[in-house]
């Protein structure tokens, strides 16, 4: 059974390893890189990280703008 890297491993709607690999009873997730033994998952480490951190600052550049949103709207 392969390890592969889930940056949510408590989502359980997650069908899929970023690697492609279907998840399940014949696989299994992690989302710290130590456990991860999946040869596909490591060879796309770089990239799986790149595209996790540009998710996350664009969820952050999100917030910002409703934050600036809110406090005009608060201002009248």
């Amino acid at each position: 059974m392969a390890t592969h890297f889930d940056p949510y491993p408590d989502d359980d709607e997650a069908e899929r390893a970023p690697c492609g690999t279907w998840l399940g009873e014949a696989s299994d997730g992690s989302s710290n890189w130590a456990h991860v033994d999946c040869g596909l998952c490591k060879k796309l480490k770089a990239k799986i990280i790149a595209a996790h951190e540009a998710s996350e600052a664009a969820i952050v550049d999100q917030m910002g703008d409703m934050a600036a949103y809110m406090r005009v709207g608060t201002a009248d």
